[in-house]
């Protein structure tokens, strides 16, 4: 059957440009695939690299260097670039976390810590306590002789036994008593804080398996108490009791009156090796039945070295027979000291 002249006509009437533009999408789609292709291509390229830290070129360690200012700022830090020039740091094949290591110092840099001032502090023997200039020539483990020349110190221990001392009275024991006048008196000439500094320079010099106790005394005897004990007791030479003992010392104060034998009594019911008693009073004096009384009650068993404080040039015993300090310490064991304390500044 063939077509009508009608169809053929309206067929041969169709527009030049519909065959290009069915052909126009065929055409951007090859166009696209093929950019497309080419972007593909040139990533895969740039990822043949191999990535960092696999290269085959030389590469070295860097470390940081501390440059620390000091006199001349200009000084040029070994491997520190001057201004124009090319920066290098200097290298270090060792990185440490530990913070307490020591820091090295080079030949020509010294530590840190001689950088660093100095302070000097003046020793202090306690607080409050401060020792006169008097009493600086007064060690306590040097007794004094008679003729007040010094002997040497004696070192360690003498016969297994640990010594003592106090204002050149030397003795060896394991439990010791201080028996301190603490009456008004005792303010003339600064006698107390001498006292007081040649008391804590004892107590320094004791060792921990020693034990010690105060006594200071004017009208009564007062105990220095280092724990809340309502008895009196030796305390152990420990740091810890030496220290509290040192801050007590410091707020001790004169009182009034003076009674010699309540506080002796005291001091020898404890039973101690030694005990030291300290007094600036003659008057009044412990009468020849109380030093008595004070011989029974010891029995031999403590030594009492006796130290006086008076005014003046000592007395001897011709010219002062009936000085109570040194018959208590010849009838106890013990060993007498005088001090002019005029001289004591």
């Amino acid at each position: 059957m063939t077509a009508s002249p009608a169809k053929l006509r309206h067929r041969n009437s169709l527009p030049d440009w519909l065959p290009h533009a069915i052909l126009l999408p065929s055409l951007l789609s090859v166009v696209t695939h093929a950019l497309l292709l080419l972007f593909f291509a040139i990533s895969l390229r740039s990822c043949q690299k191999a990535p960092v830290g696999f290269t085959t070129e030389e590469t070295r360690e860097v470390g940081i260097v501390i440059k620390e200012v000091g006199d001349n700022p200009d000084a040029v830090v070994p491997g520190e670039a001057r201004e124009g020039e090319a920066t290098e740091l200097a290298l270090d094949a060792t990185v440490t976390n530990d913070l307490s290591a020591p820091t090295r110092a080079t030949s020509d840099q010294p530590p840190v810590e001689t950088l660093l001032p100095q302070e000097e502090t003046a020793p202090r023997i306690g607080p409050g306590v401060n020792l006169p200039v008097g009493a600086a020539v007064i060690d306590p483990r040097q007794p004094v002789k008679s003729g007040g020349g010094q002997r040497p110190p004696a070192t360690g221990t003498v016969g297994g036994t640990p010594g003592t001392a106090f204002m050149g009275a030397k003795d060896e024991g394991t439990k010791v008593v201080f028996v301190i006048d603490a009456s008004g008196s005792m303010t003339v000439h600064n006698s107390m804080q001498v006292a007081k500094s040649a008391l804590v320079s004892s107590l320094q010099a004791l060792e921990a398996n020693q034990q010690f106790l105060i006594i200071f005394y004017d009208e009564k005897p007062s105990v220095l108490n280092l724990r809340e004990i309502h008895k009196p007791q030796l305390y152990a030479a420990t740091e810890i009791h030496k220290t509290l003992a040192r801050q007590k010392i410091a707020g001790i104060h004169p009182g009034t009156g003076t009674q010699h034998v309540p506080a002796l009594e005291m001091a020898l019911r404890l039973r101690p090796d030694v005990i030291f008693f300290l007094t600036d009073a003659q008057e009044p004096p412990i009468h020849p039945a109380e030093l008595e009384q004070l011989k029974l009650m010891n029995g031999q068993k403590t030594r009492i070295h006796s130290i006086e404080f008076g005014v003046g040039q000592e007395v001897s015993e011709t010219v002062a027979p009936n000085n109570f300090l040194r018959k208590l310490s010849r009838q106890n064991g013990g060993t007498y000291r005088y001090y002019d304390v005029t001289k004591f500044k």
